[in-house]
């Protein structure tokens, strides 16, 4: 049974038009019907996740201050929202936990993600990028990280932290499994499928590590980096690369765009 008014209203013009115009015309009222029903139809978000339609070129464009950027739609299903990672890493290196010093006692927890000095620009600085449209469709997520008391210990204990923008963990990237590092979260299909897709670069297009947000529990100060050739590690104090992610929610509306790049059209969240 058809239920569905829209469905309805095509077909009632399609019959109207064989009718009324003895099918002369019928192709006319089959073409506006159709227009009308195809510009009713909103394109949704979670139709251009890597995991749903490959195809579609998974990247949508957001608008931080005067320039829109790409975010590759890594997954449709990241605690039932979709995930979006910034395709390149922001224009400026900086520290995972600031330090003037450059000197960690073991006490002062420098790896450890949540209130960071990053976790903090993220959620702050970072965020104001956006239109006030866009901030306030960022949904909380819950994300993995790793325990406070297993710094220092090889610990693998785990708690979760509601956040708007994070840094993805080491093992959701794929990276290399350590002993030295507690599992956050699951690794995203987006990695698994093709490992090149981890690697990142300045907007200068230059290749660079990024931050992140998993601890190498050997020491309380060191966190797991990606880069280039594979994982590495780095004292916390030290610049490095950042790639913020987020989640929207899937009937989050995308616009299509041909002004923005020249002789390419282009996906747009407004």
């Amino acid at each position: 049974m058809i239920t569905n008014k829209k469905v309805w209203f095509f077909l009632i013009l399609c019959i109207l038009g064989i009718v009324f115009f003895r099918g002369r015309d019928a192709f006319s009222v089959l073409e506006a019907s159709a227009f009308l029903f195809s510009a009713d139809k909103k394109e949704e978000l979670l139709e251009l996740a890597y995991d749903r339609n490959p195809k579609k070129g998974y990247t949508v464009y957001l608008k931080e201050g005067d320039a829109y950027v790409p975010y590759l739609v890594v997954s449709s299903g990241y605690g039932g929202k979709v995930l979006l990672l910034r395709r390149e890493l922001l224009e400026t290196t900086m520290p995972f936990n600031e330090n003037e010093s450059h000197m960690w006692a073991r006490s002062q927890y420098g790896g450890y993600y949540e209130d960071s000095s990053i976790d903090q620009y993220l959620n702050g600085a970072f965020i104001g990028r956006f239109s006030q449209t866009v901030q306030a469709a960022i949904v909380h997520s819950d994300i993995t990280i790793t325990d406070k008391s297993s710094l220092g210990i090889t610990g693998n204990s785990t708690i979760e932290i509601s956040r708007k923008v994070f840094l993805l963990s080491l093992k959701e990237l794929n990276g290399a499994d350590s002993n030295a590092s507690a599992s956050e979260g699951e690794t995203l299909p987006f990695f698994a499928d093709d490992f090149n897709r981890r690697t990142a670069y300045l907007p200068n297009q230059e290749v660079n590590p990024y931050w992140t947000r998993t601890p190498e529990t050997w020491e309380t100060y060191t966190v797991f980096t990606i880069g280039p050739k594979g994982t590495g590690a780095g004292s916390a104090d030290i610049n490095s690369g950042v790639r913020p992610a987020f989640c929207l929610e899937g009937s989050t509306v995308y616009k299509q765009r041909s002004d923005l790049i020249s002789g390419q059209t282009v996906f747009v969240i407004e």
